[in-house]
């Protein structure tokens, strides 16, 4: 969800009636100040089922990130900008023509300031999984070629922030022998990768979706383990 000026927001769901294996749609609802209901529309009417949406706002209006979903179950990372009350029509952010029968489950994560957006994501396309993320400084009408970020097997679950330079920070799960670890890495306004931090390891699933915070000069992390969150201070390289 994301907050609206005059005091309300809009929330973005997926809407399954007929089961995940039939199309499942992409909504907003739209809610007042005081939490009540003002409208409800639907974006898309076929995306993946399970992933996360993200949304942000651009000097041009608020810019959905989701994992669109084809006819031949080509399942890549698109988004939609709100332009003048409609929904344009949905641009990939890249073409990796990621094939699968089923949802993954693991989706983006899209920051803005202004006109300039950063998108990360997962991919398991080519039977490479890898974590990736773009620019634009258009508002999302179109991005720059991806950025490798992982260096080995990628689980995803992607979380990212913009700091004060417009450089993107990116945190993602990563195999390793003790089941998964949290690894983070910034990425320069001009799309170059810094060194791959080692944040947390443990078991995929007690790792969960970690979670990226940056304001003023401060980025910060949080992640679970088997009882409780963990967090952390990330220091600019």
């Amino acid at each position: 969800m994301i907050a609206n000026p005059d005091g309300g927001g809009s929330i973005f769901w997926l809407e399954a009636l007929k089961g995940e294996d039939n199309p499942v749609s992409l909504k907003r609802t739209i809610v007042d100040a005081a939490g009540k209901e003002v409208s409800e529309e639907v974006i898309q009417g076929d995306v993946c089922g399970c992933c996360p949406t993200a949304v942000t706002r651009t000097s041009k209006g608020l810019l959905l990130a989701f994992r669109a979903r084809s006819k031949d179950n080509i399942r890549d990372i698109a988004v939609t900008r709100l332009e003048n009350g409609k929904w344009s029509t949905p641009k990939l952010v890249n073409a990796d023509g990621w094939e699968i029968e089923a949802c993954p489950t693991n989706a983006a994560a899209v920051q803005a300031k202004g006109d300039h957006v950063a998108v990360a994501w997962f991919t398991g396309a080519q039977d490479k999984p890898r974590e990736q993320m773009a620019f634009s400084n258009d508002s999302g009408s179109s991005f720059g070629k991806p950025v490798l970020l992982s260096t080995g097997h990628a689980f995803g679950y992607t979380a990212m922030a913009l700091d004060e330079d417009g450089g993107a920070i990116v945190s993602w799960l990563e195999r390793s022998p003790e089941g998964a670890k949290v690894l983070v890495r910034r990425v320069t306004a001009a799309g170059v990768a810094g060194p791959v931090v080692e944040v947390a390891k443990g078991g995929k699933m007690a790792l969960g979706y970690p979670k990226l915070f940056h304001n003023g000069s401060d980025t910060f992390i949080a992640w679970g383990n088997a009882k409780h969150v963990e967090t952390a201070s990330l220091t600019k390289n």
